[in-house]
């Protein structure tokens, strides 16, 4: 069996398999194309932007509350987690759930003037 299959395996040509390929991934990528062209797919793809960036918030949200609230432990209950300052591990997990926040609050905002059906300036 595994003679049958390294024989058959030998015949393929691999100039005329990455030909097909490189073929099929051209009619794949032009067929998205004019899927996203259309009106329907492309308000739904719209809205899968709006919901990846409320899931990107949500795990934002969750992986910082967790963060600051076992830093605050810490804080509290006489540092167990290392021989930093306390104290200044709780404001760093503060200061970089806020700057998590900020950046993508950005990316979203950059989205919404880059692709939104009005001019970016109209809608500030």
């Amino acid at each position: 069996m595994k003679e049958q299959v390294i024989a058959a395996l030998s015949r393929i040509d691999t100039f005329r398999f990455r030909r097909g390929l490189a073929i099929t991934r051209l009619t794949g990528s032009t067929a998205v194309l004019a899927l996203a062209a259309h009106p329907a797919m492309a308000q739904s793809l719209r809205q899968a932007g709006v919901n990846i960036f409320n899931v990107i918030y949500g795990v934002v949200g969750v992986i910082g509350a967790i963060a600051c609230l076992l830093t605050l432990l810490n804080w509290v209950t006489g540092n167990w987690l290392g021989r930093d300052d306390p104290k200044k591990i709780f404001f760093q997990a503060l200061v970089g759930t806020a700057l998590a926040f900020g950046v993508v609050a950005i990316v979203q905002f950059v989205k919404d003037m880059v692709g939104g059906s009005a001019s970016g300036i109209s809608n500030l």
